[in-house]
């Protein structure tokens, strides 16, 4: 449909922040008043609106900072930095550990890990199965047998550049539901059935090759094996040889070491473990990497391989590809989808000093075409990604079948366009016009805040207040991609998100008025960020560009409504 051009606008919620915190905090402008406010609102004892109040002089240019003020702010962040990460749940969890530990969630992404594994693996926050060098039909049936059977399981993992022949690299799991994800320790006594199952399928041993095994644990020798089993010592001694064989070990010992090992850990854990839910999420992402120069990219990877190719250009609040029905839905309607992670975001390294932000995300969009082998495909953009895409259709138009945005913003022709965003949302977009250095501050305030939010919570510092949004994405069915996008976001303090103010702010109108590749915009009726009004601008500059309204929806129809957006990808690929 076209845009129309009188729609009412979204419902736009106004808070009281005031409280007696901030009020004591305000009354003073001593340096060490302000940097109690922001440890007040790390807290969260103030609200963000409180230090937005504090700031706004500076922010619209009418007192500058003075230096022991802006001395006391850095150390302050500084501080809290290095204290707000234990205190959520999951990253203590794995931190608990003595052996090397990591949490999967169930796509197969590492969302937080420990020291030791850290050293072990050489890994961070953000990588996927393949830097573990398992295959996506290894954790198929390590989540098989979590769903199947109680209790903790095996999986087996390579370390990079093992030497060959050493000794594996077992760990034990078990699924922990609050977080949607997969404990995972290290290796470092009669088990289970979900550990003899496990023992069963990663190796191959037969039922009486893991009764030796396990006799082998308790210290019995093959002599009182084949005592008790009532048979010969040859035969036991040849048994225990081809266990060795398929376990991939030399001696005795350190199969005897890692089978006591498996039921001491699995003792250990058995208090924490939960049963993974049957209809646990099976559409795992593929997590990739390149370099281009001295620069990481992160991609992923999910759909159906080999189907129709799709870049997806993820924005700054769901995710990339991190919520399962979007993974789901991609491999239903055959759709092989590239996301790329943008500068900043996950893993993909900020542009260099001297690269203009905007010609390096299409670089880096391009670059992975290319390696892949992608001469064209449809771009399913999520908001501020709408403007890399367009640069490439208007300069490489042949690259792009099409595109369709979700949640778009149009040029910031009007101050009227910021002043109508939540304050919460808007102050980084005041901040980056008039004072740069504020908003870098401010964003490094805010994903300390989502820290101390935890994975569960974080999008709060999006979304509190902000109706319909925060409602929807507090739905139980959302919280699985919620916490999987968690790391996505603070792996680089925020980083993403400076770049993208950056491109945000420059005049972008012309590559509006100069694409001629289909761009199809879908957007909610109550969007409080972008209101609907302000969505004319689009039609204004290039009137081919059609809008889909969706009553009831806000800046989360991106996942409550992912079948409206794939039907709208479908029928561009038409």
């Amino acid at each position: 449909m076209k845009l129309p051009v009188n729609t009412a606008s979204a419902d736009h919620a106004q808070t009281d922040h005031g409280s007696a915190t901030s009020g004591a905090i305000l009354g003073s402008t001593k340096g060490s008043s302000l940097e109690e406010l922001v440890h007040a609102v790390a807290e969260r004892r103030a609200d963000f609106a409180d230090l937005i109040v504090a700031l706004s002089p500076v922010i619209s240019g009418a007192t500058p900072l003075a230096p022991e003020m802006a001395l006391q702010l850095s150390t302050a962040l500084h501080e809290i930095d290095h204290t707000v990460i234990a205190d959520h749940e999951l990253y203590r969890l794995v931190n608990e550990q003595a052996a090397p530990a990591l949490a999967l969630n169930e796509a197969g992404q590492i969302l937080a890990l420990n020291s030791a594994a850290v050293q072990l693996f050489h890994l961070e926050s953000g990588d996927g199965l393949k830097n573990l060098s398992i295959s996506s039909a290894e954790f198929h049936s390590f989540k098989e047998r979590l769903a199947n059977i109680a209790g903790s399981t095996l999986i087996k993992v390579r370390r990079p550049q093992a030497a060959h022949g050493s000794l594996p690299l077992i760990m034990v799991g078990n699924y922990h539901f609050r977080h949607r994800a997969f404990l995972l320790v290290a290796l470092q006594h009669h088990w289970p059935e979900s550990i003899d199952r496990a023992l069963q399928e990663l190796f191959g041993l037969t039922s009486s090759e893991r009764k030796t095994l396990s006799a082998l644990a308790q210290g019995v020798s093959s002599e009182h094996i084949a005592e008790a089993r009532g048979c010969a010592v040859s035969t036991i001694r040849q048994q225990i040889k081809m266990v060795l064989q398929k376990l991939g070990v030399h001696s005795q010992i350190q199969a005897a070491s890692l089978a006591a090992a498996a039921a001491n850990a699995v003792s250990t854990n058995a208090a924490n473990t939960e049963r993974l839910s049957l209809d646990y999420d099976d559409h795992p992402m593929q997590i990739h990497e390149f370099f281009r120069g001295h620069r990481r990219i992160g991609w992923r990877r999910f759909g159906k391989p080999g189907g129709t190719p799709v870049m997806w250009l993820h924005g700054p609040s769901f995710g990339a590809g991190d919520f399962p029905e979007e993974r789901r839905l991609a491999e239903h309607h055959a759709l092989d989808i590239f996301a790329i992670e943008r500068p900043g975001y996950g893993r993909t390294h900020i542009p260099n000093a001297n690269e203009d932000p905007l010609r390096c995300q299409c670089d880096d969009i391009l670059a992975l075409m290319d390696k892949q082998g992608i001469t064209s495909a449809l771009f399913i953009c999520h908001e501020v990604a709408l403007i890399p895409a367009l640069s490439i259709a208007c300069k490489q138009p042949q690259r792009i079948s099409g595109i369709v945005a979700i949640s778009a913003a149009p040029p910031f022709k009007q101050l009227q366009q910021i002043d109508a965003m939540p304050a919460h949302q808007g102050i980084f977009l005041m901040a980056a016009r008039r004072a740069p250095w504020m908003a870098r501050l401010m964003t490094r305030l805010l994903t300390i805040r989502m820290k101390k939010l935890g994975p569960e919570h974080w999008t709060d510092v999006v979304f509190e207040g902000v109706e319909p949004d925060h409602n929807i994405i507090n739905r139980p069915e959302l919280r699985q991609g919620v916490i999987a996008s968690y790391g996505f976001y603070i792996n680089q303090m925020g980083a993403g998100f400076e770049v993208d103010l950056r491109i945000m702010l420059k005049d972008w109108s012309t590559l509006i008025t100069k694409t001629e590749v289909p761009v199809r915009l879908i957007h909610g009726e109550r969007n409080a960020t972008t209101r609907v009004e302000h969505l004319a601008i689009f039609h204004d500059l290039n009137p081919d560009i059609t809008v889909d309204l969706v009553p009831e929806e806000g800046l989360t129809l991106a996942v409550s409504q992912p079948q409206r957006i794939f039907a709208a990808a479908i029928e561009l690929l038409r």
